[in-house]
């Protein structure tokens, strides 16, 4: 027979009422709070180490993760626990809720009435030290070696301008977007074979806002303005689940 556990998604406030027509997401109450679940079958997970080597798997279940938190964020205060939050039987779930109850509560009132955005950042790099390269006076040299000495010294100098232009857009952005913000973070820049751009990420941060609240779109659009000439630029992302204001032990990869 095939054995079922609960994949729980996220936590929200214990009145609340999921809009799911398909009934396969249930609400799993303890009071205050509740988790949002759903029922699974726990041989998909009792390997998750190795699951996570298949791709197609890998997409579809994430998705899925994200999908329901966006929906249930949609509707009311969530905090979201990382993909995989497996527990075995239905009263692990509720134990779950009780031993964490002040924390997780804490958490909903925090992000209650706003919402995550993202905001990226990226450099066309080979533009911008071309840029640079365009303003710099070619130097005149006596000899080949000399002038290759030069010309090399030149390189070096524009690739460092161009490092030092980037970090500190970083710095000056990141400070510019938290005055439109409660609160944000900065994470890794991810690489392009995440990004799928040519251009090369600098900047990846994380805002939360309150809801509804447009200001911190028009301060990426002035950035963009501003630091086109130097080949920057910026977007913004979400809204969503706020993972990155909530507590830690909210935000496990695995529950036993």
């Amino acid at each position: 027979m095939t054995e079922t556990g609960w994949y729980v998604y996220g936590v929200v406030d214990g009145d609340r009422v999921l809009d799911d027509p398909a009934g396969r997401v249930h609400v799993v109450s303890n009071g205050r709070i509740a988790a949002v679940a759903a029922s699974v079958d726990l041989s998909e997970f009792d390997e998750l180490p190795d699951r996570l080597n298949d791709e197609e798997w890998l997409e579809a279940k994430a998705r899925d993760h994200e999908s329901v938190l966006r929906a249930a964020a949609a509707g009311g205060p969530v905090v979201p626990l990382r993909f995989g939050a497996v527990y075995r039987r239905q009263e692990d779930v509720v134990q779950l809720l009780d031993e964490r109850a002040d924390e997780l509560v804490a958490d909903l009132d925090r992000v209650r009435g706003h919402v995550e955005l993202g905001v990226k950042g990226f450099v066309a790099r080979k533009r911008l030290e071309d840029s640079l390269a365009s303003d710099r006076s070619a130097a005149g040299a006596a000899t080949p070696g000399r002038a290759y000495l030069e010309r090399r010294r030149a390189e070096r100098e524009v690739e460092d301008d161009a490092s030092a232009i980037v970090a500190d857009a970083a710095r000056s952005a990141h400070a510019r977007l938290l005055e439109r913000a409660v609160t944000g973070v900065l994470n890794r820049p991810h690489p392009r074979e995440l990004t799928g751009r040519a251009e090369e990420m600098f900047l990846n941060a994380a805002y939360l806002v309150p809801a509804g609240d447009r200001s911190l779109h028009a301060e990426v659009d002035a950035l963009t303005r501003a630091y086109a000439p130097l080949a920057l630029s910026f977007e913004v992302t979400g809204p969503w689940p706020p993972y990155n204001f909530v507590g830690e032990s909210s935000r496990e990869e695995v529950a036993s």
